[in-house]
This record gives structure tokens, C-alpha cells and sequence, in this order.
């Protein structure tokens, strides 16, 4: 069966999102509508109608008289979504550990954890955080729960740009990182789910740790 295709809200939608993934636009920045129009090709109709989903979601804010910026997340907001993302992220590692022996699963976590291995010592940050991007994923792919992966997918995004600087925040941070991808996959291959619930949740309370470090001008 065919998937169907995305309708053009959905497409510019999907645009908007992964430009501040990538931190093309940043916390704080203005979208302006007759260039959004004009660099991607549509008109202010569905532009409109995506901006006012992007909002519902949290990643914009639209104000009468001022237009349209990329929310700036305060220090408070952002532990907030550390502290939602380490519950529902450690249930994904949970059901993962628990589906692990299914299909290819195992195969599929293993090429994503070797990924960031890979990158310990890169001094390539984006490469590093698209391929820990893609080890959290992976792992909410084999919790076979998509509901909670569009949960997690969403109380992410916010924090990209973020995460990047994160990385820069102190020495050794990437490999802290790579170590508990390590014990994320040794809990998950072993099929304990408890271990890995667990693990992953010191994981993103380490991240949470190194992002307290940053300096307040950044939540200005």
C-alpha cells in the first residue's frame, strides 16, 4: 500500500521543524512570512496554517502586531522537558529491551550504537549529534510504541540547538556520552528491561547535568 503523500501544510510543517533541528533559524529568531513564502515556494494560506500548527506545538509563538518568532526556551522550561523526556525515554528503552530478540532489532541497534562510537573523538559535533539522534530513535522504533516516539519527538526538538552548545560545554562530554550509550545497549541486548530503563534515564540526566552548565545568556 502506498503511503500517502504529505500535503503541502504538512510539507512546510516538516521544512520549518527541521530547520530549527538543524539550527538554520534559532531560539528567539523572527520568521518572516513573505520570505518563508518565497524560499519555499508556497502561498501565505498553508504557510499560515503550518505556523499555527508549529505553534500548537510549542515551537513557535505567534503575537498580533509582532509576527511570528521561534520560541526561546527559559532555563525552568527546558529542565522541565530534561525531566519529562527522562521518563518517557527510559519507558522507550524499556519496551526496546523488551522486543529486542524480534526481526532484526538487535542488528539495527547495534549498527546505530557503533555510530556513535565511531564519533568519540570527532571534533565533528553535528555529525556526532545526528548520529546520537539516530540512536535514540532507533531505540524508540523498537519500543513499537509510535505514539510515544511523536511525544518524544516533539519535547526533543526544542532543545537542538541547545544540545549542540551542550556538547561544547566541557571536556569529555561526548565520551560520557558514548559510555552510556554503551550501558544503554548492554541492557537492552541482555533483554532487561529494568537495567535499561534505568540506564537511559542516567542518560538523560547527565545531559540535563551538562546542560546546567551553560551560561544564563543563553536563556536571555
Amino acid at each position: 500500500m502506498n503511503k500517502k503523500k504529505p500535503t503541502v501544510v504538512e510539507q512546510v510543517v516538516h521544512e520549518i521543524r527541521r530547520r530549527i533541528r538543524d539550527g538554520r533559524v534559532v531560539p528567539g529568531q523572527r520568521l518572516i512570512e513573505a520570505q518563508l513564502t518565497e524560499d519555499l515556494g508556497v502561498s501565505r494560506g498553508p504557510l499560515r496554517e503550518a505556523l499555527w500548527r508549529l505553534s500548537g506545538e510549542g515551537l513557535v509563538i505567534i503575537e498580533p502586531n509582532k509576527g511570528v518568532s521561534v520560541k526561546r526556551l527559559s532555563r525552568e522550561e527546558a529542565l522541565d522537558v530534561y525531566n519529562i523526556r527522562e521518563m518517557l525515554e527510559g519507558l522507550a528503552a524499556r519496551l526496546a529491551a523488551q522486543h529486542i530478540n524480534q526481526a532484526d532489532n538487535l542488528k539495527r541497534l547495534t549498527t546505530a550504537k557503533n555510530s556513535t562510537t565511531k564519533l568519540e573523538h570527532s571534533l565533528d559535533i553535528t555529525a556526532y549529534m545526528l548520529a546520537n539522534e539516530v540512536f535514540h530513535d532507533t531505540i524508540v522504533v523498537l519500543s513499537g510504541n509510535p505514539q510515544l516516539g511523536d511525544l518524544i519527538a516533539q519535547l526533543r526538538l526544542p532543545l537542538f540547538r541547545i544540545q549542540f552548545k551542550q556538547v561544547l560545554a566541557g571536556a569529555g562530554s561526548t565520551s560520557q556520552s558514548v559510555q552510556d550509550h554503551q550501558d544503554i545497549f548492554d541492557a537492552i541486548k541482555c533483554g532487561d528491561s529494568a537495567r535499561a530503563e534505568q540506564a537511559m534515564r542516567r542518560h538523560i540526566r547527565h545531559s540535563a547535568d551538562a546542560f546546567k552548565r551553560l551560561l544564563d545568556p543563553e536563556f536571555q
